[in-house]
């Protein structure tokens, strides 16, 4: 009844004069699995106007299932103050159970800004093989991995250095089992291995364009960490993946069609 009101307040409020103050919906997952109590739903609002850059988050709000199933209501208050109306927004969720990621949104879901709404309902997908507190399934389900990994993701950060602007960076998830991608300079493409958390490429097969030495030094430290890769982990907005030697991962977002 309070997840019901509340719901309704933030609908109301979209009716009001001025901009709106808050977003509302559901979360919800097509598996047939329920929730432990302890699950932890996580909704963010993000700026994501810029292709090139990442998402930066401008709201977000936690709270426990406490035993209610999906599909679970959410309210988001912002400040409009941050909202700049030329701009584009997203709403992105996740769950997670035992302190691991189980389940997030792949999709982008505009929101707030250029006629697009302030109440949607979010479907997440499972991500599998993240450790313990997983939800209790009571269906059989199959390696979702894919399916959360889906389609291009941009890169913001190699071992906590940033990359260079205007050298734009991705990793493609195509059909299962194959990635592709532009290195900096270079496309690429070649096999790709998801077994629950762990991840490896390769061999990565490249084109040999030649471009400034600083773009070449930085496709070179990328391909080196991909090929280097040991496992992966979703995490709000970013892709992080994990290779040998390296103190900080790789730092990827989804890119915005």
């Amino acid at each position: 009844m309070v997840a019901a009101a509340l719901l309704l307040g933030c609908a109301g409020n979209s009716n009001l004069p001025g901009p709106p103050t808050c977003l509302s919906g559901h979360a919800t997952y097509r598996e047939r699995m329920a929730l432990p109590n302890d699950a932890e739903v996580r909704v963010v609002l993000v700026d994501a106007s810029r292709q090139d850059a990442a998402a930066v988050p401008v709201a977000d709000t936690t709270f426990r299932s406490e035993g209610r199933q999906v599909p679970l209501p959410f309210v988001l208050r912002f400040d409009p103050r941050r909202i700049d109306r030329r701009r584009g927004y997203a709403v992105r969720a996740t769950i997670a159970t035992g302190g691991q990621l189980a389940f997030t949104t792949t999709a982008v879901v505009r929101v707030v800004t250029r006629d697009h709404p302030t109440i949607v309902d979010l479907v997440l997908t499972r991500v599998q093989g993240q450790g313990g507190g997983s939800p209790r399934d009571t269906s059989v389900a199959g390696d979702t991995s894919s399916a959360a990994l889906a389609g291009v993701w941009v890169l913001e950060d190699i071992g906590g250095s940033g990359v260079i602007d205007n050298a734009r960076a991705t990793l493609e998830f195509r059909e299962p089992g194959r990635v592709a991608g532009r290195g900096s300079c270079n496309q690429f493409s070649g096999p790709v291995t998801v077994k629950g958390s762990a991840m490896s490429f390769g061999p990565l097969v490249s084109t040999r364009m030649a471009c400034a030495e600083a773009v070449m030094n930085q496709e070179t430290r990328y391909f080196k960490a991909l090929a280097d890769a040991e496992r992966y982990a979703l995490e709000g907005p970013s892709l992080l993946i994990y290779a040998k030697g390296m103190a900080h991962p790789l730092r990827l977002t989804r890119d915005k069609p």
